[in-house]
């Protein structure tokens, strides 16, 4: 791991690959690594990781610090057989992923859900959404807010434009509670989910 932050956590560095190589290790970026103008990420084939992003700041539990944005704006996970979080908790908008645009798993059999509940309701700038091949129960995690489950929520994505949802054979519901989803820009989705034989 000591290779892997020392040739990725330049200033400069915008893009980063991640695959096999980087076998031993369960969270890349916690409070420890910060990749302030990193755009894209793609992570691939490494067999130990089981979250992505561990939701703290300069060691502060995430409820406790300032606002931070990211700059990410495309998320690729293959194959990762132990992932279970992309983001480990709901952020509660102390860190903000407003800049993602897009987003492909694929292959990720241990991952319940995909985003936190008050990371999905910034995702603006979101234009493509593949989901394929994954353990995923629900796309979006119930919200942790109280009362929240009382009153239907509106998830608005203004600039998706595609959207796959591919063999997916856990998938219970896009959102556990009473909910609208907007998509004005959508053009093409796509679904598709086998048959459980039991």
């Amino acid at each position: 791991m000591t290779t892997f932050v020392s040739t990725f956590s330049r200033d400069e560095d915008k893009e980063a690959i991640i695959g096999d190589e980087v076998d031993d290790v369960a969270t890349f970026f916690s409070d420890k690594v910060a990749f302030p103008k990193l755009e894209k990420l793609t992570i691939i084939d490494c067999a130990s990781l089981e979250e992505v992003f561990q939701l703290q700041v300069q060691g502060l539990d995430i409820e406790e610090a300032c606002i931070v944005t990211s700059k990410l704006r495309q998320v690729e996970l293959f194959r990762l057989p132990k992932l279970k979080h992309v983001w480990n908790k709901d952020t509660n908008k102390n860190i903000s992923f407003e800049n993602l645009q897009e987003v492909h798993v694929q292959e990720c059999w241990s991952l319940k859900t995909l985003f936190p509940f008050s990371m999905a309701r910034d995702l603006q700038q979101l234009k493509s959404l593949i989901v394929d091949s994954c353990g995923v129960e629900e796309i979006v995690s119930k919200s942790t807010i109280e009362g929240s489950d009382q009153h239907e929520i509106l998830f608005e994505f203004n600039q998706l434009s595609f959207l796959a949802l591919w063999a997916l054979p856990s998938l219970v519901c896009f959102y556990p509670g009473m909910h609208n989803i907007m998509c004005p820009m959508l053009k093409k989705g796509r679904t598709y989910w086998p048959m459980k034989i039991t």
